[in-house]
């Protein structure tokens, strides 16, 4: 009898265990509300760019452009403030936006920052920062079986200053779109932990998408690249190529010895 009440009471103790930490996990829950993934039809959809395609390895300035519209966030480095590791490199994840999904690619980067969080006490000191962008942030490289450590698994690095946005002009608005648009639970964060818009102002962009080390894009070549377009130059000397037009089909013979290198179509 004392045995079978010891048991009862040890199920009794473990019960009240159990609902006490149920009741406080559904309490932090609430808490972090703001941070939980936010219900959207579009949640899973991706934000193709010119078929889904990346362009050809020697066309930096483009492929800067595909990866900064694919990014639906970046490796942000700092300089931190944190007095223990004063003006080493810091690195945080921050969701980005250059455009509301499904829409052209524009190259600037939006995205919110809040005091809260030690990227914006870093760059309120220091506006410098260096954010890093990969091919395979959507697994494109590993289902390939290419290691994203692979120079054929392009990345870019993009140097330049944090920038915050006044409310009430027309680019705060645009940025402010394309951040709902692509991450809906931002709008909770608004309300709950005072997140300011924000943009990258670029000074550099190195591009590594292929072997023999980085290439570097100007602001200006990266900025008139169209990482939507599908025309590219067809280059080659017309006695080195023959075609055939039936109305349907173009066939295009070049000859084994040519010195054509890329051939580029517009559709």
């Amino acid at each position: 009898m004392v045995r079978l009440c010891g048991m009862l009471l040890g199920a009794l103790v473990i019960c009240t265990v159990l609902v006490g930490i149920q009741s406080r996990t559904t309490e932090q829950r609430d808490e972090f509300a703001a941070f939980l993934p936010a219900v959207s039809s579009n949640a899973l959809e991706s934000n193709d760019v010119a078929g889904d395609e990346p362009p050809p390895h020697t066309e930096y300035a483009k492929m800067a452009r595909y990866l900064v519209h694919k990014a639906e966030w970046v490796s942000m480095g700092s300089l931190s403030t944190v007095d223990a590791i004063k003006g080493y490199p810091m690195v945080n994840v921050i969701a980005v936006a250059d455009s509301a999904r499904g829409e052209k690619s524009t190259g600037t980067l939006y995205f919110y920052l809040t005091m809260l969080d030690y990227t914006a006490q870093d760059l309120s000191k220091d506006n410098r920062l260096t954010v890093l962008l990969s091919m395979d942030q959507d697994l494109y490289c590993s289902k390939l079986g290419v290691d994203p450590m692979e120079p054929t698994c392009a990345r870019i690095m993009i140097s330049g200053r944090a920038v915050k946005l006044e409310d009430g002009n027309e680019e705060f608005n645009f940025g402010k779109d394309a951040m709902f648009s692509r991450h809906p639970a931002a709008q909770k964060w608004l309300s709950t932990h005072n997140f300011f818009l924000c943009k990258l102002e670029i000074t550099q962009i190195a591009v590594l998408d292929w072997y023999g080390g980085p290439h570097y894009v100007t602001v200006d070549e990266y900025m008139k690249a169209d990482p939507d377009a599908q025309a590219v130059t067809l280059k080659m000397a017309q006695p080195e190529i023959e075609r055939e037009d039936d109305g349907r089909t173009i066939t295009l013979k070049i000859k084994k010895d040519s010195t054509v290198r890329h051939i580029h179509l517009e559709v």
